[in-house]
């Protein structure tokens, strides 16, 4: 499941480092490039109860090997795109399939940890998604520089989603199945999912997550050139660190809630300390980037945030999955995805239109501080399960 991420992640970020290149080509503005890295998530965004729905009904490892298979084939597409408009197809296309892998591979993760390594399990998971954003952005700029063309990127990153396909193929088990409720007990399930307060306080904070991610992700080689980083390698290299720095802050964060869950501290609390530790961060490097700051001081302040900004995901997926209904934890962590992938249709493009109206992007991120410091507010609202028992008894 790990790798898998690689393979998604490479094929996902791969476009950052050459947005340049493509605005050049194609006669596009920042926001215009905005928005063409938010079609992938348009679509992702939109199949991801219908992704967890299948899992539940069908079988998840038949979910798993299609969704890799296809955008497989769609990153060569990409390569092969001749205007603007099919571009954006074929992205918006790329992001089923990508939507379709994570409905599912959440739920398999749940299905066969532990519970009290929850956090850990999840950590591992998604140090594939790190080390492919780190993949990506390292790589993705040093390959058009060499070729002298973007397209080339999509070639070279589609090959780890075939792979993928066989491995899943291979050495991945479907979970056995929740026995099955009543009609009543069903209709219970999906009320809790879609209606119950504290999982709604959970998608919101998700998206309050993603939003401040996908800006980081999108813009920062861009933002490097703007503080005077020239060369798309150099801006590339620089900003693809971030996913090695979401490794240890993967684990260690995932560890350390699993411990101190297993002594009675909720996990909230690692996500509120963790989202906290972020949002100080933005507003920090927002500062640095208004006042023209060194190079220096704006990288130690971006990387830093990359080790709470994919720490905070083991403490916060290990804690959806305690309060998502049984029966249907694959529909629960899809719709989880679709509020926080909304972010993804906003961050990037109106980052973007704040960029052309300002001419910097300090005040993109000081938005995305905000809009963290907002999701401090939801996770301490949050009533874990032991709480929602006393409050039951």
């Amino acid at each position: 499941m790990a790798f898998g991420w690689v393979a998604l992640y490479v094929v996902r970020m791969g476009i950052s480092p050459v947005l340049g290149m493509i605005m050049e080509e194609f006669q596009i503005s920042y926001a215009t490039a905005g928005s063409l890295f938010s079609a992938i998530f348009l679509s992702y965004t939109l199949m991801q109860v219908p992704s967890g729905y299948l899992g539940d009904r069908f079988g998840r490892r038949k979910i798993l090997i299609l969704s890799t298979v296809l955008w497989f084939f769609f990153s060569l597409g990409t390569a092969l795109v001749q205007s603007f408009a099919m571009l954006v197809a074929v992205r918006f296309m790329t992001g089923f399939a990508h939507g379709a892998y994570f409905g599912n591979e959440k739920p398999t993760i749940v299905a066969f940890t532990p519970a009290g390594k929850m956090g850990q399990g999840q950590a591992v998971s998604f140090m594939g998604l790190a080390f492919g954003f780190f993949l990506a952005v390292f790589f993705s700029g040093m390959i058009a520089d060499y070729t002298h063309n973007w397209r080339w990127v999509f070639v070279v990153f589609s090959f780890p989603s075939i792979v993928t396909s066989f491995l899943v193929y291979k050495y991945i088990e479907d979970p056995k199945p929740i026995p099955k409720k009543d009609s009543a007990g069903n209709r219970a399930a999906y009320r809790k999912a879609f209606m119950g307060r504290d999982l709604w306080l959970m998608y919101t904070l998700g998206f309050t997550l993603l939003y401040a991610f996908w800006l980081l992700a999108t813009w920062m080689p861009s933002i490097y050139q703007e503080i005077g980083i020239s060369g798309m390698t150099a801006s590339s290299v620089l900003s693809g660190i971030l996913g090695l720095v979401g490794l240890p802050g993967l684990f260690i964060i995932g560890t350390l809630s699993d411990s101190f869950s297993r002594r009675g501290v909720g996990r909230k609390w690692f996500v509120a300390a963790s989202a906290l530790m972020w949002a100080l961060l933005m507003f920090a490097m927002a500062y640095a980037v208004e006042t023209r700051g060194s190079s220096t001081v704006i990288t130690v302040l971006y990387l830093t945030s990359g080790f709470f900004a994919f720490g905070v995901w083991p403490p916060y997926y290990a804690l959806l999955g305690e309060l998502a209904p049984k029966e249907i934890v694959g529909t629960t962590f899809g719709l989880a995805n679709l509020i926080g992938f909304l972010s993804s249709w906003v961050a990037p493009s109106f980052t973007g239109w704040v960029k052309d109206t300002t001419g910097s992007f300090s005040g993109g991120l000081y938005v995305a501080a905000f809009v963290l410091t907002a999701g401090i507010i939801l996770i301490l609202a949050v009533r874990t399960p032991r709480m929602q028992n006393i409050e039951g008894s």
